[in-house]
């Protein structure tokens, strides 16, 4: 999956987690609503981006081997879809403590593996 394209879902996910922590230090419901279209919108381009990532892969001659990137930005749009769903039971979309972890999770997990790919000798980013 080309690079370019996977930035804006994580960047929108990134700025939902921080929205969270934002949210529970003021405790306005209007960045807990914020924080959740930014998440829902996110998802649905990440879902996109992977969709054609694993596309590409599939009917595309393969330059590379199957990146964990691509993984990575699976487990990243699971650990968000479990943030999405628990707030639906929540009034005004207020993220709960798991909604708000999980999030930060996937920002985690998304850091962690860019860094190991960068840091790895031989590995050519694309």
């Amino acid at each position: 999956m080309p690079r370019r394209l996977a930035v804006l879902p994580l960047a929108l996910l990134t700025f939902a987690a921080g929205l969270d922590v934002l949210h529970l230090f003021t405790g306005s419901s209007s960045l807990a609503a914020a924080a959740w279209h930014l998440i829902t919108a996110g998802l649905l381009l990440g879902i996109a981006v992977a969709a054609s990532g694993w596309l590409d892969r599939i009917f595309a001659e393969a330059s590379q081997p199957a990146a964990g990137r691509d993984l990575a930005v699976t487990a990243v749009l699971v650990l968000f879809g479990v943030s999405w769903a628990l707030r639906l039971d929540q009034t005004g979309w207020e993220p709960t403590w798991t909604a708000v972890l999980a999030g930060w999770a996937g920002v985690a997990g998304f850091l962690g593996v860019t860094v190991v790919r960068r840091w790895t000798p031989g590995v050519v980013t694309t």
